[in-house]
Formats: C-alpha cells, structure tokens, sequence
C-alpha cells in the first residue's frame, strides 16, 4: 500500500511540474508553424503544401522543413535555431531562456514560470 501511495505521489508531482510548461509558438512568413515547450525543450512544427522535410545524416534529426533550417546544439540535442529565430537555454541546457525577441521570465529556482517579455518576431 505504501508503494502504491508513493508511486501516485511521484506520478502526480511529475505532472504538476510539466502540466506548466509554456508553448511559444510562431509562423514563418510563409506560414509554416513552429513551436518549443520552454521547460521540457519539446520542439514541433507544421508544414505547407509542396514542403519537403530534411534530415542529418544518421535520420534521426530534422534539419530543414521547406526551406527553413534547424540548428542543434553541438552535441545535437537541443533546438538552438529555427530559420531567422534563434533559442537560447540556461548555462545547463536545461531551460529556455529566450526565443527570439521573447525573454522567459522563471522564479528564483528556475522551475516556474513567471511571465514572459517581448515577442519572437
């Protein structure tokens, strides 16, 4: 019973943690939509009609949809560019701090989410 009560409790401090995450998104100019979860570093996108989606080398990574490219990080896990829009994390790769234009703002511990500054584009 105890193990059970303390799986439901880590399951549930999971989720209240990651149920806060912001989603910045953003179009390019010819209306491809992309977005990145600030805390979990989640990165999606959408494509228009006639796009063609890229990949490095090892096909594990996108690095162009259309004609926008995507830049990783040197160790290519974290998105750092997305076309004109750069994405900058924490000294620890673990937050994003900025996309674009737009500043995150966090608590003292960086682990809510205060208020956001500016615009992507």
């Amino acid at each position: 019973m105890k193990k059970l009560i303390l799986f439901t409790l880590i399951i549930l401090c999971t989720s209240i943690t990651y149920s806060q995450d912001l989603k910045v998104k953003w179009e390019d100019d010819d209306g491809r939509e992309f977005s990145i979860k600030v805390l979990s570093g989640k990165f999606s996108y959408g494509m228009i009609a006639g796009d063609d989606i890229k990949y490095d080398i090892y096909k594990t990574r996108i690095t162009k949809v259309g004609d926008v490219s995507i830049k990783y990080d040197t160790y290519g896990k974290r998105v750092v560019k997305v076309g004109d829009v750069s994405i900058k994390w924490d000294t620890y790769g673990k937050i994003i701090k900025k996309v674009g234009g737009l500043t995150i703002k966090y608590d003292t511990y960086n682990v809510r989410i205060k208020g956001t500054e500016g615009k992507v584009r």
